[in-house]
């Protein structure tokens, strides 16, 4: 039950943030409905592929990486042959244990987003700093 609500917390901007799109029909000439997605072990089973694509773009975006630094390719990413994408795995389940440890911590994180995301520590790099930059960042 406590995964489950860290699971809800963690992801519920991405829930929040594409349900309107869920409810509009494709455009003309668009694509119709998509497969479920495929393999997912830690983000939830009932995620559309829109909305974990949001998801791994914002994880992306934070660590400064394409799609293919996690998988094989676009046309397979189902696959687990990537060993950075068993460590993003890891990667979420942390996160998603310290937002749970930390949501009584300090001022609460506002509906629908985070305290602890890839950002907090990768700040777009692949590989966080693990001291202050020279100059102390004051």
């Amino acid at each position: 039950m406590r995964r489950a609500v860290a699971v809800l917390i963690v992801f519920a901007s991405v829930v929040i943030g594409l349900a309107a799109s869920q409810q509009t029909p494709p455009p003309p000439g668009g694509r119709g409905p998509q497969p479920p997605p495929k393999n997912l072990q830690v983000l939830p089973k009932d995620l559309t592929i829109q909305q974990v694509t949001a998801t791994m773009r914002r994880v992306a975006g934070a660590l400064g990486v394409d799609c293919t630094h996690c998988h094989v390719s676009m046309t397979d990413r189902a696959s687990d042959d990537k060993p950075t994408k068993l460590i993003a795995r890891k990667m979420f389940t942390m996160t998603l244990q310290l937002n749970e440890e930390l949501k009584d911590v300090g001022t609460p994180a506002p509906a629908g987003e985070q305290k602890v995301t890839c950002y907090t520590c990768h700040r777009g790099a692949l590989k966080p700093l693990t001291a202050a930059p020279a100059g102390g960042g004051h």
